[in-house]
């Protein structure tokens, strides 16, 4: 504050008489948009902390991680049954069900009297179950300068908010692909464990190491299918990109390609290229395998593993993709960690800090039992 006196400010008067000493007082309040030069710049817009708004990064973030999704976007989502807490998920495994005759298959009228106890099908604590743990925790993080311009423009922040959706599903997508692989393979790891599903597979082709897709390797699938008492619609393909190249060969392929359905009959699913006997075509270079005689996992475009028989260590068989029922993959997350964002303001760096996390769990359900099988590993012949 500063004050200013008649007597000393020929400037100033309040009246005729000079000998009346009176006050200005000029309340000079201290501004608190410091400028930083590249960090929280004074502007036209507040540019403080407090008028990061989370709420819409977190959307924005989950809706790129979700148009982002391959394999999780194929999951069947069980997050409604933990919306009330808890962490794991129990599935029925369902045995197939048989139904009999009501009457002896006798063709006398329907109005005998049954004289024999109807059979229940029974339930008990034995009957086997799937656990989904939502075990899995990711995150991605970056330090942004000036947060207010970002978040002012649409088109900027969007540049941020896909990058960190686009990093939480390719983690969810890396693990879930895992999943699958560990079900489907032999010896995986390079060790002694065989998947629940081991020796569920469709040769694509006749030539030992090809990549391409022939139309006796369709026929193959088909026949796959409707021997496990499943329909085309009830399966999906995820193909490698090399795999997938190869369609465009099939005249059948490339013939539906030009009636311009396939970009339209399942928009919402990333990586949806089409049909093939009926079966939905998916492509993918998020896949992941141990590679030979490898104990770590990595992701590949060219996986490779051991598909063809038990005891077999050399992993070195090419995986050209995935049939997968509809049925198979399922994913939860918990409540409100989706995507997940939190930021704080770092002084040393002039810079606001945000983190995307997500908390989920997965599970690929199926087994050898024919009418059981959910997933089948698309390969060429072994030698």
């Amino acid at each position: 504050m500063f004050n200013y006196y008649e007597g000393q400010n020929p400037w100033i008067a309040s009246g005729a008489d000079f000998n009346i000493t009176s006050r200005i007082s000029l309340d000079l309040a201290g501004t608190n948009n410091i400028a930083l030069a590249g960090g929280l710049r004074d502007s036209g817009v507040e540019a403080g902390l407090q008028f990061f708004v989370p709420e819409v990064w977190g959307a924005s973030i989950m809706d790129y991680m979700e148009k982002s999704l391959v394999f999780g976007a194929l999951a069947n989502d069980q997050s409604a049954l933990v919306a009330g807490g808890g962490d794991r998920i129990h599935l029925p495994k369902h045995t197939e069900l048989s139904a009999s005759d009501t009457y002896g298959g006798a063709t006398s009228a329907v109005e005998t009297l049954i004289d024999t106890n109807l059979a229940f099908a029974k339930t008990s604590d034995s009957e086997d179950e799937y656990t989904l743990d939502i075990n899995q925790a990711i995150h991605s993080a970056i330090s942004i300068t000036d947060v207010a311009k970002v978040q002012a423009s649409f088109d900027v922040m969007n540049i941020y908010t896909s990058k960190l959706g686009y990093a939480l599903a390719k983690k969810v997508d890396q693990y879930l692909s895992l999943k699958l692989f560990e079900s489907i393979a032999f010896n995986y790891a390079n060790g002694t464990d065989d998947g629940s599903q081991a020796g569920n597979t469709v040769e694509l082709n006749t030539t030992h190491d090809s990549t391409d897709i022939i139309a006796a390797g369709v026929s193959n699938m088909l026949e796959a299918i409707y021997t496990n008492d499943s329909n085309a619609s009830d399966y999906f393909m995820v193909l490698t990109p090399a795999v997938y190249a190869s369609l465009f060969k099939l005249a059948e392929f490339a013939k539906y390609e030009g009636t311009g359905l396939a970009g339209d009959s399942n928009p919402l699913i990333s990586g949806f290229a089409g049909k093939l006997g009926g079966v939905d075509v998916i492509v993918s270079n998020n896949f992941m395998h141990y590679g030979a005689g490898s104990t770590s996992s990595a992701q590949s475009a060219s996986p490779v593993g051991n598909f063809s028989a038990n005891g077999v260590t050399d992993e070195s068989e090419k995986l050209l993709g995935y049939l997968i029922h509809k049925d198979a993959m399922h994913i939860a997350y918990s409540p409100g960690m989706k995507a997940r964002v939190q930021s704080d303001y770092h002084l040393a760096s002039l810079s606001t800090r945000f983190v995307a996390d997500s908390v989920y769990g997965c599970l690929v359900t199926g087994s050898q039992t024919s009418g059981n099988k959910r997933v089948f590993a698309l390969v060429s012949p072994a030698s």
